[in-house]
């Protein structure tokens, strides 16, 4: 067991926000008339309904509720944030960065905005990001934010991926605890027992596989119409080779962030993973050996909503009193990359 370490960081206050629109299995057959059921999707998926946003609402108009719930939930004000870190592939625009837009709407007139882009691992990623920053001093309360709008590259004559996608935003609030005077540049020592925090966190990739979950355009394949008429601006996945993908790649980050933490994977209280697809989860806590209440799920009210599903289902928990303070947390996702991480926390 590891009972002492540096940490920098703890999750202060979370927050989230969805659309309104709430979108039935039924209205892929009823009003896109495609080859498929309510039963299939259900079956093959976990997903009952999905969020979506009306035309051209921009990520910045959820993300900016979400980031106002988890200040004000971290008992802070818009002021004392020191910065914004954004995980999203489908920003409001190509440049500048949502985080920047962001700030704008809160108001904010000082502090750094940048967006990360890892897919669905996003908030993984940025997760992992602010909590290194602030252990080098860069900043003492950072906003960290995972949201897609993925309607705006969902093509809905392809039955494999338009079921499967929902729009969301979720936001936390990082806060730093005061460095240790007796260690010089380190913050202060941790009960791993007792003291919330960040703890270990892990990164990782694979160019290799990066054709199997893609939206193909970009400067290596500009917008034209024979783009356009190709559907290369729309997301593509190879479903079979990403479900078998994301169940390994979700086993061994785990069990390599548990070694590195020095406990049993049975030490964990919750496992807040990306909402892909509830067979990959069941299939994930059956190889894990753990009950599958350890692994909650939000997937059939919302779909895959890439970065924003962990701290929507981290949001939902907290609010619900079912993730408590003092609860060991594991946060994992993987997204196109393919990408994916982990983070372990202790609220």
């Amino acid at each position: 067991m590891l009972k002492k370490q540096f940490v920098s960081s703890y999750i202060a206050g979370t927050g989230r926000e969805v659309p309104e629109k709430i979108i039935s299995n039924n209205y892929f057959v009823d009003k896109l008339h495609l080859d498929t059921s309510d039963e299939w999707i259900t079956e093959r998926t976990g997903i009952r309904e999905r969020r979506w946003t009306d035309n051209n609402q921009g990520l910045s108009t959820l993300a900016e509720v979400a980031a106002r719930k988890a200040i004000k939930a971290a008992g802070l004000e818009i002021a004392d944030i020191d910065g914004i870190i954004c995980a999203t592939i489908t920003g409001d625009f190509r440049t500048p960065s949502t985080a920047c837009v962001v700030q704008h709407r809160l108001g904010m007139e000082r502090g750094f905005a940048f967006d990360v882009e890892a897919a669905c691992a996003g908030f993984v990623y940025a997760l992992a990001l602010g909590d290194q920053y602030i252990a080098h001093g860069g900043a003492k309360n950072i906003l960290v934010i995972g949201g897609d709008i993925v309607t705006s590259i969902t093509n809905l004559a392809d039955r494999n991926t338009c079921v499967l996608l929902g729009d969301a935003c979720g936001a936390v609030v990082l806060r730093a605890f005061e460095k240790d005077e007796d260690q010089a540049g380190n913050y202060k020592v941790a009960d791993f027992k007792k003291t919330p925090g960040i703890y270990v966190s892990e990164m990782h990739s694979d160019g290799r596989e990066e054709d199997i979950l893609k939206v193909a355009y970009g400067s290596a394949n500009r917008l034209s119409h024979e783009v356009l008429d190709s559907g290369c601006h729309f997301l593509k996945m190879d479903g079979k080779a990403v479900f078998k993908f994301a169940v390994n790649a979700l086993v061994e980050v785990t069990k390599s962030i548990c070694a590195k933490a020095g406990i049993d994977v049975s030490e964990i209280d919750h496992f807040i993973s990306h909402q892909a697809n509830l067979r990959i989860l069941s299939l994930v806590a059956k190889q894990l050996e753990l009950p599958e209440s350890k692994i909650p799920t939000n997937i059939s009210r919302y779909g895959n909503t890439s970065a924003a599903s962990v701290p929507v289902l981290l949001s939902e928990e907290v609010e619900a009193g079912r993730v408590k303070k003092g609860d060991l947390v594991l946060f994992t996702a993987i997204g196109a990359g393919m990408a994916w991480g982990g983070v372990l926390v202790r609220m």
